[in-house]
């Protein structure tokens, strides 16, 4: 008779003690959201950090020079997060673990694991819990596997520290597949910091710092997310030792110095073009004159951007790049009727050279260089399998070396002009000229192998073959003869139908050509006719 009463008053108990558990949780996130999470830390943020802690917008980049306090911002961002949001699921990454341990660790052990905000250190895991029942994790991204590791979680708020350094499309793929409201906790959005280069230096570049004219704006991008780029020197961290400053003030490349020390995204650290200069090697577009040469470059992808560039050469041996097209998943034939369409009626592409790897064959399935062909756009091999990446730099540097001023920059008072000259038009290819680093490892004199060159590598398909001259197929007949352009001088003749595509840059090409078949949907395939000079 004893024995109901006895279970009945230990489940009676069971009960209280949830309750119990359950009011003191409620009154602790009561508690943790009302607290000063970074007084109770003893962390005592500059103006900048100020700054970068107030930000209500969804995508917010905390960068530039280094001894800023960004690492430190960032693991008290988090902190303060997880113990003001019950339930928060924040996620704080950077490229290595061997990085986590330089800066971001010792910014927890700084402020005590968060102890005073109610957070226990799992050392194995790497992750934070909180009495809220909020939970902070570190990990490393360092290729995009480790991010498409992480499907099946979900996190409310992602700190992403030393930005550029990520391989691209790492961020993203957390960003858009990872992210995601969780009850009634929504997403807070995304917090990153970033000293200047890297292989994601251009992309980063574009995004916070050209867009939001060094963040004297904020914007919205395509998909309707804010973005806001704070700018952070040395100099605005007070607890920086004057020791530290003086390091940075003696760094002796000049453009390390003016990462490092200013925060200077024209220039960073191991910059491949350093020469570059928006002013002298890019401009608006000019009249491109029929008489000129035109060549193409092509570096297919899928996957991985796929990239066009046309290019003109004048009678200095001047290089004028006046065309790219830049996207992904596009398929074989598609790639190549875009050429096409890209084109004028009247515009006549000496050779297109292009990866050798085109040519590849892949069991039963024919070489893409076969499908361009087939669509009317025929290749030529770059040699890429035989010249080394090294010997494009190279070449690359050598257009972007001073000559005569072309009659453009003679009329503006210029000497001397770089021979070659890229449109503005041609974003992506001036985004990857004013971004690409070398490589920190293996070939030290290539490009970063992460960072994105794919309009470069088209453009070096190009340069290193101007003056081999093209190799084009024997046609069964020989092309007429005597067609002669305003300056007198001997035209390529046309052996097809030609692409037209009217836009808005129409009227920047010359039409010298009537030849009463011209069409769209075609391509020229004649042999090559030298022109004098």
């Amino acid at each position: 008779m004893a024995g109901p009463p006895r279970i009945e008053a230990a489940a009676d108990r069971l009960r209280y003690l949830r309750q119990l558990q359950h009011e003191f949780e409620a009154a602790e996130r009561i508690r943790l959201a009302s607290v000063d999470a970074f007084a109770r830390i003893g962390y005592e943020p500059s103006a900048k950090q100020q700054e970068f802690h107030a930000a209500t917008e969804f995508d917010v980049l905390y960068g530039g020079a280094a001894g800023g306090g960004k690492s430190v911002a960032l693991v008290a961002e988090g902190l303060r997060a997880c113990a003001r949001h019950p339930g928060l699921r924040t996620l704080l990454v950077r490229r290595t673990y061997d990085e986590l341990e330089e800066s971001i660790f010792p910014a927890l052990r700084k402020f005590a694991y968060g102890d005073a905000l109610g957070a226990r250190w799992n050392g194995t895991k790497h992750e934070l819990t909180f009495t809220n029942g909020s939970v902070f994790r570190f990990r490393y991204m360092e290729t995009l596997a480790h991010a498409t590791r992480r499907q099946g979680g979900e996190y409310q708020l992602l700190l992403v520290d030393e930005l550029t350094l990520m391989v691209p499309g790492v961020v993203d793929t957390l960003k858009f597949e990872r992210m995601r409201a969780s009850g009634d906790q929504p997403v807070l959005g995304v917090r990153c910091t970033s000293n200047p280069g890297g292989p994601g230096h251009g992309p980063v570049k574009a995004r916070y710092i050209d867009a939001t004219k060094h963040g004297q704006n904020v914007i919205t991008d395509d998909n309707g997310l804010t973005i806001r780029f704070i700018h952070a020197r040395s100099t605005d961290n007070p607890h920086l030792d004057q020791g530290y400053q003086a390091r940075l003030d003696s760094i002796p490349d000049p453009a390390r110095r003016a990462a490092m020390r200013d925060g200077d995204w024209e220039q960073f650290a191991g910059m491949m073009f350093k020469e570059y200069s928006r002013e002298r090697h890019t401009c608006d577009p000019v009249l491109v004159p029929a008489s000129w040469r035109r060549y193409q470059g092509v570096d297919w992808g899928f996957a991985k951007p796929w990239a066009v560039i046309w290019a003109a050469a004048d009678e200095d041996g001047r290089v004028w790049v006046y065309r790219e097209l830049y996207q992904t998943h596009v398929g074989e034939s598609d790639q190549a009727r875009m050429i096409l369409a890209a084109e004028m009626d009247d515009e006549r592409v000496l050779v297109r050279w292009a990866d050798d790897a085109m040519w590849a064959t892949r069991g039963e399935q024919k070489p893409i260089a076969d499908i361009y062909a087939e669509e009317g756009v025929p290749l030529t091999k770059s040699g890429s399998a035989h010249t080394t990446r090294v010997t494009g730099w190279t070449r690359w540097h050598s257009y972007m070396a001073e000559g005569p001023a072309c009659p453009v920059h003679r009329a503006a008072g210029w000497d001397t002009c770089p021979m070659i000259h890229v449109f503005r038009t041609c974003e992506n290819l001036i985004l990857e000229l004013s971004s690409l680093p070398y490589a920190t490892h293996g070939n030290v004199e290539d490009s970063d192998p992460d960072a994105p060159d794919h309009a470069m590598d088209a453009a070096r398909y190009l340069l290193v073959n101007l003056g081999s001259g093209p190799s084009f197929p024997v046609l069964p007949s020989p092309p007429r003869a005597g067609l002669l352009n305003e300056a007198g001088l001997e035209v390529l003749q046309p052996a097809g139908r030609f692409a037209r595509r009217p836009g808005e840059y129409d009227q920047l090409f010359e039409r010298s050509y009537d030849d009463g078949e011209a069409k769209p949907g075609s391509v020229q395939a004649a042999p090559w006719l030298a022109i004098p000079g």
